[in-house]
């Protein structure tokens, strides 16, 4: 059986973060109204490629994937496969298995990895090192799927420490707008995310 590639991980998701600049761009012609709706769409998709390739990379180093600059993960638990790593990360070596997964949050990461792979290593630092910024988005992207208390008054606190002060901003403005600043937030995401994938994958 081949080996798993990070490579392929890698190609797979900056190719679907290609398409969603793309929409991006041409949604820059469109009344601002527009642009809100579109950007909030491309930032649930983005953020989805984000969490799947934390998750994917981590998977396949479980299973002995390569970095790609050769190195070799450090790794307390090898896995046979996909669904064993899955499975192992969620029971291997604990008292109480994990429920679930969560990607969302560099937090979240430690906890799913911890006892098959090693936090030390080249993934879950580079994991960490954006942690902030994969947190920012994490909020955005509840904010737009949810629009719940809890996650506006998350979403309001990020606003108040961006902004200073309590500027009212819709999700929609804050993804698009350059009043603020230069470039609009969804395009540092966008540029963000594909930096973040190549951090963790390069090793």
């Amino acid at each position: 059986m081949p080996r798993v590639s990070l490579i392929t991980s890698l190609n797979s998701s900056v190719n679907d973060i290609i398409i969603i600049n793309n929409y991006n761009l041409s949604s820059k012609s469109l009344d601002a109204r527009y642009q809100h709706m579109i950007s909030e769409v491309l930032m649930l998709r983005l953020f989805s490629i984000l969490e799947s390739t934390i998750s994917e990379v981590a998977f396949k180093l479980a299973c002995g994937a390569l970095y790609r600059n050769s190195n070799v993960p450090r790794i307390h638990r090898p896995c046979s496969s996909i669904q064993d790593a899955s499975t192992a990360m969620l029971n291997y070596n604990r008292s109480r298995p994990l429920q679930y997964h969560r990607w969302t949050k560099a937090s979240f990461v430690k906890d799913s990895i911890e006892h098959v792979l090693d936090i030390t290593d080249s993934f879950f630092v580079n994991v960490r090192n954006h942690g902030a910024l994969i947190n920012e988005m994490r909020i955005v992207r509840n904010h737009i799927a949810h629009r719940s208390t809890s996650t506006k008054l998350e979403y309001n606190q990020l606003l108040i420490t961006t902004y200073g002060g309590n500027p009212r901003i819709t999700i929609g403005a804050f993804l698009t707008s350059t009043n603020r600043n230069p470039i609009a937030n969804i395009d540092r995401y966008i540029a963000s995310i594909r930096i973040i994938l190549n951090d963790i994958t390069k090793g």
